[in-house]
């Protein structure tokens, strides 16, 4: 899989969406549905926050940019994980707007082969302007078999 791009479309912001505002009931529920059973993140009140990983539910309009190498336009790819960068903690009331940026594109040969891999940061801030997370989603794309 040939990996021609411009790396000027890396790091560039192609969406930006903006959702909220948070809801104590939706971080509880959150909370609840993975086990937690801290107060912190499970008891309505002025400590209540946003369970660390609830960032990963924000995401803009937009996945992927469109100018995405065309190699990669076509092709399936599947999650290959996340990274989290956490910020400020979410709390109820909080509206988060989400930037999206084209962060890396790299490839790599495993034990199956080569891949390449896309990494879309999705950056989210309160309506204060607080850094809240930067979640840098990787997926993975496998050349096409011959024929």
């Amino acid at each position: 899989m040939s990996l021609d791009f411009d790396p000027s479309i890396l790091g560039s912001e192609f969406d930006r969406a903006t959702e909220g505002p948070v809801s104590a009931d939706d971080l509880i529920a959150f909370a609840k549905a993975l086990g937690e059973t801290s107060p912190r993140y499970t008891q309505p009140g002025p400590d209540l926050v946003a369970h660390p990983t609830y960032c990963v539910r924000f995401k803009g309009q937009k996945f992927f940019p469109d100018n995405l190498p065309e190699s990669l336009k076509t092709r399936m790819s599947f999650d290959a994980g996340k990274d989290l960068e956490l910020g400020a903690p979410i709390r109820p009331g909080d509206t988060i707007t989400v930037r999206s940026t084209l962060h890396e594109i790299y490839e790599k040969t495993g034990r199956s082969g080569s891949m390449v891999f896309v990494v879309v940061r999705f950056t989210l801030a309160n309506q204060r302007g607080e850094l809240l997370a930067k979640v840098d989603n990787r997926l993975m794309y496998r050349p096409e078999a011959a024929s």
